[in-house]
């Protein structure tokens, strides 16, 4: 690594400025901002294109660090619209409606890793960019040193916990040199929330290129 890579890397990937760009309503962007710096750093995130894409998803993945945890509270109604085939119908859906934990257990027990009675509840998605499920939470346990079996809250108390789960994240699960499509693709599964991800990216490389 050359001096001036060196010079590079120690500079804070992201500012407070840059995040309230990023991310209009975080509640505080100093402690945010010097957070997620540390754990971009830590995944050797450095160029200004992929801490604009990373930044953008992570501000609509969690409301702009205000929503660091998966509602599960939903009507009978809703569930049997965003689950169709896990509930077919209100009477399907009726006993896990407005119960966010017995819902939490019957849609993710068995599954993502969950083997264990209220694996569900216990591993819900929590973080800025969500993790789900007990394999999750100990993938990223093993890659971060983060105690995420033990003290699973954390990634929806602890902003340091948040960050570098995200980071942690992006360097597994995201393809590198992806555009703000093919990563919306990989982090949402679907196209869920282009837009605001694609104005945020927009205006985050706008910010970054007039620094």
């Amino acid at each position: 690594m050359s001096w001036l890579d060196e010079i590079e890397m120690a500079r804070d990937a992201v500012s407070p400025g840059l995040l309230l760009v990023a991310m209009p309503n975080c509640l505080e962007p100093v402690e945010w901002a010097d957070q997620l710096s540390d754990a971009l750093a830590w995944g050797r995130i450095r160029k200004p294109q992929e801490v604009a894409l990373f930044l953008a998803h992570v501000g609509h993945e969690s409301r702009d660090l205000t929503s660091l945890e998966e509602s599960l509270w939903y009507s009978a109604g809703r569930l049997c619209e965003v689950w169709p085939r896990r509930y077919p119908s209100i009477e399907a859906a009726r006993p896990y409606a407005e119960n966010p934990e017995a819902l939490a257990n019957h849609t993710y027990g068995g599954r993502l890793g969950n083997t264990m009675k209220g694996d569900g509840w216990r591993f819900r998605g929590r973080g800025s960019i969500q993790l789900t499920g007990r394999y999750n939470y100990a993938e990223c346990a093993k890659g971060t040193g983060l105690p995420l079996i033990t003290h699973p809250d954390r990634l929806a108390s602890i902003p340091r916990y948040a960050a570098m789960s995200a980071v942690w994240y992006w360097t597994t699960r995201v393809t590198p040199g992806g555009d703000i499509r093919s990563t919306t693709k990989e982090i949402n599964g679907g196209l869920h929330g282009l837009v605001d991800r694609d104005h945020r990216f927009t205006r985050i490389l706008q910010h970054l290129g007039g620094a």
